[in-house]
């Protein structure tokens, strides 16, 4: 009897070491599966976070020469990998650049490069052009262009209440002099002025599927158009924009021959379109890189020679139609003509006989020729040139009847096909920034035996679909 009952309680004993062994052995692959998962998950998140971090270290020298961001070389520091896995010996990370920069990317590049800054670049020249300068209106010395009265609208639309306390003093000075009683009449001018600009100088502008009304005379628009522009940068534009878009940016973001252009402050050193001096870029080296992008040719002297033809014809064009819409030097062709015609007819013993009209056209077509020369030798100087030379046009557009070398430019490339263009951009951007410039990191992280790969590429290349 006591035999059997130790036997039941071995048994028992035994059963309970196998079932127990077997718990502790599933509950051990348990475990060791969940840290398998968690070296995993730590290893991917410091795989992602490495390459992100590669990925800033994009060369910003670059972004400022072209707007582009591309990595150039492959850093040799693991320096956030190794911080988020610090003590986990069997974890290594290697990576090399991938989705080398193609004339796709540089599309894309420019396209968002543009979008805002092609139409602050705009905007300044116009400013420029029309001289306007805030220290006309406040007394103080501010200078002129955007970069003056900026600061001085900020102020206005920061202090509206400021500058509305301005009136009181002039009630107090029309009491002062005797004419309050006059004050009505001009406040109900004033309204009826306001009224009629806000009719004409507000404008409501399309963007995507949001119209936005933007007054002149209502700082509030500001925050209205403000947002509207963050609608603008996610809007796919017309293929027509984004051609005028590369085309603008072509014909500012290239060294030409002019090194200086002459301004009425003095000559201003020929700079890209956010200002960056191409001395800066190239050195005292003179590349010619806008002319390349017109004529494509590898020498520069052809390029040059190609281009400032084209400035010569589209110059001599110009001057021959101002010349024929100017009474005045009609009226001299028509003499000189006459008399040429006269000692044809002299010379000839009255044998020939030529129409003075015919000679007077070839006499223009002369005298247009040499002031072509002229204004081109001026545009290749750095100097200005106006467009068209006809007193009512030059009195009716100021300032902006000036041209500069680069403004031809923007007309010739516009003849240049778009692939054309880009390509030849391409070449210029490889040139100043190395062959091989990349937009992509190809990462693998390793633990153990077991590989795990990471990709990443700028978001702007990323999603230009």
């Amino acid at each position: 009897m006591r035999k059997r009952l130790c036997g039941r309680k071995g048994s028992i004993t035994l059963f309970l070491c196998i079932i127990l062994s077997a718990a502790i052995f599933l509950e051990s692959i348990y475990i060791r599966g969940a840290y398998q998962r968690k070296e995993e998950v730590l290893l991917t998140r410091a795989a992602s976070h490495q390459t992100e971090h590669i990925l800033s270290q994009f060369d910003r020298k670059y972004l400022d020469w072209y707007g582009i961001y591309v990595l150039d070389e492959i850093a040799s520091d693991h320096a956030v990998f190794d911080e988020m896995t610090k003590g986990h010996t069997d974890m290594s990370f290697e990576y090399e650049l991938t989705d080398e920069f193609s004339d796709e990317d540089l599309r894309v590049s420019i396209s968002e490069f543009m979008r805002l800054r092609g139409l602050a670049f705009e905007g300044s020249g116009i400013i420029d052009r029309l001289g306007f300068s805030f220290s006309k209106i406040s007394g103080t010395d501010a200078g002129s262009g955007i970069g003056a009265w900026l600061p001085t609208f900020k102020e206005y639309l920061s202090n509206r209440d400021e500058y509305a306390g301005m009136w009181d003093k002039v009630e107090d000075k029309c009491r002062e002099y005797g004419v309050e009683d006059k004050l009505p009449y001009f406040y109900s001018f004033v309204d009826d002025l306001e009224d009629v600009m806000k009719r004409n100088f507000s404008s409501v502008m399309q963007i995507g599927d949001t119209n936005v009304t933007v007054s002149l005379f209502d700082p509030t628009c500001v925050n209205t158009l403000s947002s509207a522009m963050d609608q603008y940068m996610d809007v796919k534009l017309p293929s027509i924009v984004d051609r005028l878009l590369i085309n603008e940016y072509a014909a500012f973001s290239f060294d030409s021959r002019v090194t200086a252009y002459e301004k009425d402050d003095g000559k201003v050193e020929e700079s890209n379109i956010i200002g960056i001096p191409f001395s800066e870029v190239h050195g005292d080296e003179n590349t010619c890189d806008l002319e390349y992008l017109l004529i494509g040719n590898d020498s520069k002297t052809v390029n040059k020679v190609g281009s400032y033809a084209m400035i010569l014809g589209t110059r001599l064009i110009l001057d021959f139609c101002a010349y024929m819409m100017d009474d005045t030097i009609r009226n001299i062709a028509y003499a000189i003509a006459t008399v040429i015609s006269v000692m044809v007819s002299v010379f000839s013993l009255l044998i020939i006989n030529v129409d003075p009209v015919s000679i007077q056209y070839a006499i223009i077509f002369f005298m247009a020729f040499i002031k072509a020369v002229e204004d081109s030798g001026k545009l290749v100087a750095g100097k200005p040139v106006t467009l068209f030379y006809n007193d009512t046009f030059t009195s009716a557009a100021g300032d902006f009847a000036n041209t500069y070398y680069r403004d031809y430019f923007r007309v010739f490339l516009l003849f240049v096909s778009e692939d054309t263009l880009l390509g030849r951009m391409h070449d210029v951007i490889s040139r100043d920034c190395g062959e091989h410039l990349y937009t992509g990191v190809d990462a693998k992280g390793k633990l153990r035996e077991d590989t795990y790969s990471v990709k990443r590429r700028f978001e702007l290349y990323e999603n230009r679909e």
